[in-house]
Formats: structure tokens, sequence, C-alpha cells
């Protein structure tokens, strides 16, 4: 058999789900309100309570690595997902995990949940939920070999 002679057959389309839009959507817009948001801060332009204020000033350059990369990998899971490759399970799960050890530490050191207040802790679970949701859902994905 020859070159001419082989059958090819054209790569094989994955259809992106609606999910994976969504998901990929809600995850570059809270991205950009976590940016916005500490530069709001930071810059003083929005007011802070004294426990957030020692909150913030309790911040190490090894917090904020953190809190960076921590975003970083969901950003990049995000991006991973719409490309719908399997890495975006295990950037995830990454950090969450990584978020989970940070939210301890700062529950332990720094006074995390003075600092946020009761709206804040709801809406710190509310996002778990979402990373948990998301992460069960690049898992299904790889499951189904999507």
């Amino acid at each position: 058999m020859t070159g001419a002679d082989t059958i090819t057959s054209p790569p094989i389309e994955r259809k992106r789900p609606k999910l994976v839009w969504v998901i990929t959507v809600f995850y570059v817009i809270s991205a950009g309100w976590t940016l916005l948001s500490f530069a709001l801060i930071y810059s003083g332009i929005t007011p802070l309570n004294a426990a957030q204020v020692a909150y913030f000033k309790s911040q190490t350059i090894l917090d904020t690595f953190f809190t960076i990369v921590i975003g970083a990998l969901n950003f990049i899971g995000a991006v991973f997902l719409f490309f719908l490759r399997r890495t975006a399970f295990h950037l995830f799960l990454s950090a969450f995990i990584l978020s989970m050890l940070m939210t301890a530490y700062h529950i332990l050191s720094k006074n995390w949940l003075a600092a946020i207040g009761g709206p804040g802790l709801i809406g710190s679970i509310i996002g778990w939920a979402i990373s948990v949701a998301v992460i069960l859902y690049t898992r299904r994905l790889i499951k189904h070999d999507i």
C-alpha cells in the first residue's frame, strides 16, 4: 500500500458544551473583578473598616504571591477548559486546594473572618461551592472523554 492508498479521516471536532462557555466567561469576569477590587482597595478608593485595614496591612509578599498563583491557576484552568483540555481539572483542583490552605492559614493567623464579615463569608462559601461544581464538572468531562 502506498501513501495514496491509505484512508485518512478528518480530525474529530469536539463540540464545546454551553456550560464550558458559561464557566469560561464566569472566570474571566471573576478574575477581572478581583483585580479591580484589589486596585480599588490598595489605591484607597474603597473605604475599609478597622478589621479590614488590619487584615490588608498584615498581608506579606507571600500572601500576595499565593493570591496571584490561585487566580492564575483558575484563569489558566478556564482557558484550558475552553479548549477542552484535561489539564483544566488539575488546574482548578490545585487552585481550590491551595485556596483552602490559604484560607485556613488566614483564619488562624490574620483574623480573616473579622475582615470579611458575614456577607463576605457567604460570598466565599458560594465561591467555594462554584469551585467544587466546576471541579466535578471538569472531572465528568474527562470521564465522558470530552
